[in-house]
């Protein structure tokens, strides 16, 4: 996936390596342990031996050669992703593009210093786990992560995911047998070291017979990942070199001994400010990834990004409505008959119009109801932190949606589920309740493992069929 320099002398090397597999008795055998920048990842000499203990027509035979070719004249020694001289730089800058992902930064400024310390510098790091609400950037932050470090990435989508073959591959005594994506990204690479990323490692649901996790118990460890065997070749391969990433929203419906594997990292949404540089950042990516993107200012301006900030989008979807607010800024300049073309284009307050986002005639969001004019005293308001609004569909398809309130409520030391909102004021950051009680939004929308249990629950108790998140409603002043 990325361009690497040519090294004549690993070329050379991998000739007379390659010389030796046919051979099996070389004259001159040659001292491998003195080659630093190449590891041995797949036996080939077991491969060729299957090749010549399977008929063509099986599936085994055909995975070996196909693998094979994959690896070309490596011999199945593969080159390492080195660190580039200038990483630590390059996640400082990350880190301004990612502001909420400060502490996973962090954690890898951390493992490549240590990195850099060894003569070959290569690219290494601990399994990390990334865990916070959908919709925070953790796969768009995976992606750049890997583009700084000029390593291959895989992103393995586990949500959708029946079985375990996915990564650990599907024995070759199946019609559709065939390796799994781990060592499918190491041959196809040709890098013993890839960044593979397991997305929403929470959403997993599947028989547990056919486990899509089980491969994981070994992957992530590295003595044992040294002598990965994959269903499709059945035969071992070195995995231990693959650095790995973990998405989840919600930790606890993780197995314990795949979590005790990852060191674990929550990502928050990011505050108000923070959301300014993420905007400007995807903004920039919208301009250098598409071939149109340079006919457009290279900044945009301040009330757009004020539009998007009030919006309370996601960042997942703020690229998505930046693009249609460019076309709407075509439209908009050439109009629709004229047919003609401007030198260049700026994104204006009115072209941006997420789809599905409710335009509030007042300042506020969800329909309001007003407070009582007496001041309301303190002890009579439940401050609520960690908080998120959730709206709620139930089975009885006459019973109408609502929103609830989750959070922890510092007093007292507990989580809670309110009864149904009734009003919401603003200003004053108040939410009244159908109950009556009155609770204040503590700072910014948080996530919590014991609040989401304590949700789940409630859903089962209550019949409720779907749960939509709402927060973003409740989150900037207008």
């Amino acid at each position: 996936m990325y361009a690497h320099q040519k090294d004549n002398k690993l070329r050379q090397f991998l000739r007379h390596k390659a010389r030796d597999i046919e051979r099996l008795l070389p004259k001159k055998p040659i001292d491998y342990s003195r080659v630093s920048d190449v590891v041995p990842i797949f036996d080939i000499t077991k491969m060729h031996a299957m090749l010549n203990e399977h008929e063509k027509r099986s599936n085994l035979h055909r995975n070996h050669q196909r693998y094979i070719n994959f690896l070309g004249n490596t011999a199945g020694f593969l080159p390492m992703v080195s660190l580039p001289t200038d990483i630590l730089a390059r996640l400082e800058a990350l880190r301004l593009r990612f502001p909420n992902f400060s502490d996973a930064i962090d954690f890898y400024l951390e493992q490549f210093a240590l990195a850099q310390l060894a003569e070959d510098a290569v690219f290494s790091a601990n399994p990390l786990l990334l865990s916070g609400p959908a919709g925070v950037g953790k796969t768009a932050f995976c992606h750049e992560l890997a583009k700084a470090v000029e390593a291959p990435f895989q992103l393995i989508g586990l949500s959708s995911t029946t079985a375990g073959f996915v990564l650990g591959g599907m024995s070759s005594g199946w019609s559709e047998g065939k390796p799994g994506k781990v060592v499918e990204v190491l041959a196809r690479e040709r890098r013993g070291n890839p960044l593979i990323v397991v997305d929403e490692l929470d959403k997993v649901a599947a028989d547990k017979r056919y486990d899509p996790l089980g491969s994981l118990y070994q992957l992530l460890e590295s003595e044992t990942a040294k002598d990965f065997i994959d269903e499709g070749l059945e035969i071992g391969t070195n995995c231990a070199h693959i650095v790995w990433v973990g998405t989840t929203n919600n930790l606890t419906k993780i197995p314990a001994p795949i979590l005790s594997r990852f060191s674990v990292i929550e990502v928050a949404s990011p505050t108000v400010e923070q959301m300014r540089h993420v905007v400007a950042s995807i903004y920039r990516k919208v301009r250098e990834t598409h071939p149109w993107g340079t006919r457009f200012s290279t900044q945009l301006p301040e009330p757009v990004v004020s539009k998007v900030l009030e919006s309370g989008l996601a960042p997942r979807l703020v690229q998505k409505e930046l693009i249609a607010a460019c076309g709407k800024a075509v439209l908009r300049e050439t109009g629709r008959q004229t047919g003609l073309v401007k030198a260049g284009y700026e994104v204006a307050p009115d072209d941006f119009n997420p789809r599905g986002v409710a335009r509030p005639k007042s300042k506020a969001v969800v329909q309001r109801e007003n407070f009582d004019a007496n001041p309301l005293r303190d002890d009579l308001v439940e401050p609520l932190v960690d908080w998120s609004v959730r709206e709620v569909h139930y089975k009885d398809a006459i019973a109408p949606a609502h929103h609830y309130l989750l959070g922890c409520l510092p007093k007292q030391g507990a989580v809670n589920v309110t009864a149904a909102i009734q009003a919401f004021d603003r200003e004053t950051r108040c939410v009244k309740t159908a109950n009556g009680v009155i609770y204040q939004l503590v700072g910014q929308p948080g996530f919590d493992d014991l609040v989401e249990v304590v949700w789940e629950q409630w859903k089962n108790a209550n019949a409720v069929i779907n749960d939509v998140d709402v927060t973003h409603q409740y989150c900037w002043t207008h």
